[in-house]
């Protein structure tokens, strides 16, 4: 039961993931994706102080072995410091939606990760289940940037650099879920490891926003109200329910499973992009939404 549980919070996961895209995007668009990255720590963390002391009566998780903290921490630092400081810039050099499309390698590196250092094994319906996400997360996604696609290319080396990028924010993150996997094994509620990762993510955010000579500009980026109200939404979904639900999936459920699962964000979007911002839906991009589902359907055959 607590496998397709963890299953079905993956799923939610997703749906969080979906509403950051569009909030963070928005608010990047008027102080800065750098900016945004930042400030939504300060705002998610108190956010998970508060939940912390509600659920388990304290501030801090105690009474635990100092390998824990080690696999968490070091969680918070690759997945919320590292991977988002990647995958900005992937962004910037390659394009959303190139990124997008080599970030679904992260249940991959996910996998194999977990199988050579957790020992974690997978069926044989379960890895299809996970190749047929990705692929269809993949489908979607090619089938939606064939459209519009500008005429002007990048450059050879800034293509290169972005897509080196990519591939460090897929590996980092897998690599961030697997040590989080092995930090919540010792039987640490998810809540607290949610907590130790927030505070080693923006312990990293910190000292790059003072080396970079950019903490104070990303406050003052704050007097945008609106920019702050998204910001704030996002950090509530995102870094607080959406972290919180993954480690749950994540302490029930295999990795890759996991990782897949929240890989189907841009899946979830598609009846957004129809109703909401008017988009044409292709058959390809259907087809990919297909086989995205059906991947899903397998991965809860266990």
């Amino acid at each position: 039961m607590h496998t397709i549980l963890g299953q079905i919070f993956a799923l939610i996961t997703a749906a969080c993931w979906a509403q950051n895209s569009i909030v963070y995007s928005e608010a990047g668009k008027r102080v800065g994706s750098r900016t945004v990255t930042h400030v939504r720590l300060w705002i998610a963390l108190p956010a998970m102080l508060l939940v912390h002391v509600i659920f388990l009566g304290r501030f801090f998780p105690t009474g635990f072995q100092f390998s824990v903290y080690l696999y968490l921490l070091s969680s918070g630092f690759l997945g919320f410091f590292i991977a988002d400081l990647l995958i900005f810039k992937a962004f910037v050099d390659l394009g959303p939606r190139e990124t997008l499309v080599i970030m679904t390698l992260s249940p991959i590196f996910a996998a194999l990760s977990s199988w050579l250092a957790l020992g974690e094994t997978l069926r044989l319906l379960q890895i299809t289940g996970i190749g047929a996400t990705v692929g269809g997360v993949v489908w979607v996604i090619l089938e939606e940037g064939a459209r519009g696609r500008g005429a002007k290319s990048r450059e050879t080396s800034k293509k290169r650099a972005g897509t080196l990028s990519a591939l460090g924010g897929a590996l980092t993150e897998a690599l961030g879920m697997m040590l989080a996997k092995a930090g919540l094994v010792s039987g640490l509620p998810p809540v607290s490891g949610n907590l130790l990762r927030l505070i080693a993510g923006l312990a990293g955010l910190i000292i790059y926003a003072l080396l970079r000579g950019s903490f104070a500009r990303d406050f003052a980026a704050m007097k945008d109200r609106t920019a702050l109200k998204l910001i704030t939404s996002g950090a509530m979904v995102g870094p607080v329910l959406g972290i919180v639900l993954s480690l749950y999936a994540l302490s029930w459920s295999p990795v890759g499973i996991v990782t897949a699962l929240m890989q189907t964000s841009p899946i979830l979007l598609l009846p957004l992009d129809h109703y909401w911002f008017k988009k044409v839906i292709t058959p390809g991009a259907i087809a990919g939404t297909l086989l995205a589902v059906g991947g899903t359907v397998l991965l809860f055959i266990v």
